[in-house]
């Protein structure tokens, strides 16, 4: 595995995907993440047939979330019912602590 190129293109992307996890406390190494999104982007290049300058214009905002959002389970606690999100259930069980509630197991 290559290591992944350093640009102002990429050093926004990491960034933002290194906020997005932070904000359920989940940490990436940083060269790590800037791996994800340079597979990510060699991805979409490979199946659109074209030059990973022309993949860059897909990987946007969004599909920066998305990753983010599979690194922490969140898409398949939405989409399969009796799958979890472990980040979800920290945030309701830290959220009930605060308020002082009881906090739902699910």
């Amino acid at each position: 595995m290559a290591k992944a190129r350093r640009s102002p293109w990429m050093n926004e992307r990491t960034s933002l995907l290194l906020a997005r996890l932070g904000e359920y406390e989940m940490t990436l190494p940083e060269d790590i993440a800037r791996q994800l999104i340079s597979d990510h982007l060699d991805t979409t290049a490979e199946l659109m047939r074209i030059g990973r300058q022309a993949a860059k214009f897909y990987v946007t905002d969004d599909v920066i979330a998305k990753i983010a959002d599979q690194l922490l389970g969140i898409d398949q606690a939405k989409s399969h019912d009796g799958v979890v999100s472990i980040t979800a259930a920290r945030r309701r069980k830290t959220s009930a602590k605060l308020s002082g509630s009881p906090s739902l197991e699910r």
